[in-house]
């Protein structure tokens, strides 16, 4: 009984790992795949599933170009882990989101992690599969969803905000990658 009421005291008592004042950075999607169909195509659709949360506040590109710049990087420069991570220290952020794609036979295993960008210490890891490529936007959305929640977004707002990555976008990779280079000109 005592093990019990221990276990319901910390799940009701757990801290979420961020809060509504925190800002979070969207950085580096690692695509293992060899596809280039998922280059820049699915950090546009992360930016675009939590973009709809009015919980997670997210930096906008201008402002990561702008840190790049005075880090003495080019404003265009991709984000890696270790860039993510410096630019999240730079802005004095709480969190980082970043995540990766790998082939898995046919299928695709999808990767979402949420980074202290102080400590490195990971606040929320989600992963999913995709049985083909024309299910990789829905299986992100999905895990967005829950990563949004393992965050601390409460289930009324996500319920209230959360179209399917491939409604608010398209479900053609193929028009979110075009999407997404025009973003990036």
């Amino acid at each position: 009984a005592v093990l019990v009421g221990l276990a319901k005291y910390t799940w009701f008592t757990r801290r979420a790992a961020l809060t509504d004042r925190d800002t979070i950075l969207i950085g580096a999607f690692e695509n293992t795949t060899g596809e280039p169909v998922f280059d820049e195509t699915l950090v546009t659709a992360l930016e675009t599933a939590l973009g709809q949360s009015p919980f997670l506040d997210i930096v906008p590109d201008q402002r990561i170009q702008e840190t790049l710049r005075s880090m003495g990087r080019n404003g265009d420069d991709r984000l890696t882990a270790d860039v993510s991570r410096e630019v999240c220290q730079r802005l004095s952020l709480k969190a980082m989101m970043e995540g990766s794609i790998a082939s898995l036979g046919s299928s695709y295993v999808i990767r979402l992690e949420a980074t202290d960008c102080q400590t490195g210490e990971a606040l929320a890891r989600e992963q999913g599969e995709a049985g083909d490529q024309a299910q990789v936007l829905k299986e992100l959305g999905l895990l967005t969803s829950r990563m949004r929640t393992t965050l601390g977004e409460s289930l009324k707002s996500i319920q209230a905000f959360d179209v399917p990555i491939e409604q608010a976008t398209t479900p053609s990779l193929t028009a979110l990658k075009a999407y997404a280079l025009g973003l990036e000109e």
